[in-house]
């Protein structure tokens, strides 16, 4: 029955994207939405993810401007992100488990996730090319507490956020500004990166 459920939800909400796109697109467009639809439509993207996250955070920078549209991303983002692993942990358990058995080389994050929660992911969070829907389901199927999972989650949602939102403010005007944080977030890219080979040397 869980199946169905889940089946019917994502049937609804598309059913209502596009149903109401126009709607929605306007409402974002002439500023007129309230922040409240507009934080609940950004987090049923995460939930239910029918187009990348990230073309979301660029449309609400565009909106919205880099700051307010990174705001409403990360915060929508991180309680999510909570919801995710609140439901991983109880309603859909088994699921959880299937989805996970779908990933190869899960034993290092089990081993490192187990001796570091937070940092573990935290780092996980920071680095793009770990499928962010691992990092919300597998420190709950490993009983990991939420409070440093919320918190980790939500200190390492930032930098991206703010990215994409810049990228997104900067579409059509200031190609300089695109291109220097593009630059930027690489750079701290590399800079994470080497934090963290030196961090797991010294375990």
């Amino acid at each position: 029955m869980k199946k169905w459920y889940t089946g019917l939800t994502y049937a609804a909400m598309l059913l209502i994207f596009f149903l109401y796109k126009d709607e929605i697109l306007f409402w974002m467009q002439n500023g007129n939405a309230p922040l409240y639809v507009i934080f609940l439509i950004a987090m049923g993207f995460i939930v239910i993810p029918v187009v990348p996250y990230k073309v979301i955070i660029g449309l609400l920078g565009f909106v919205y401007g880099p700051w307010i549209g990174a705001l409403i991303s990360w915060s929508a983002a991180s309680v999510a992100s909570v919801l995710i692993f609140l439901m991983a942990r109880t309603i859909f358990h088994n699921h959880a488990r299937a989805f996970l058995s779908k990933f190869n080389r899960l034993e290092k994050l089990h081993e490192r996730i187990e001796r570091n929660p937070f940092m573990t992911i935290l780092f996980a969070r920071l680095m793009p090319f770990i499928p962010q829907a691992v990092v919300n389901i597998y420190p709950a199927v490993l009983s990991i507490r939420l409070l440093p999972f919320a918190t980790a989650s939500a200190i390492g949602k930032i930098p991206a956020m703010l990215l994409f939102a810049f990228i997104g403010s900067s579409l059509t005007s200031d190609t300089r500004s695109l291109l220097l944080s593009i630059g930027v977030y690489v750079l701290f890219l590399l800079i994470t990166f080497l934090i963290y080979r030196i961090w797991q040397q010294k375990k």
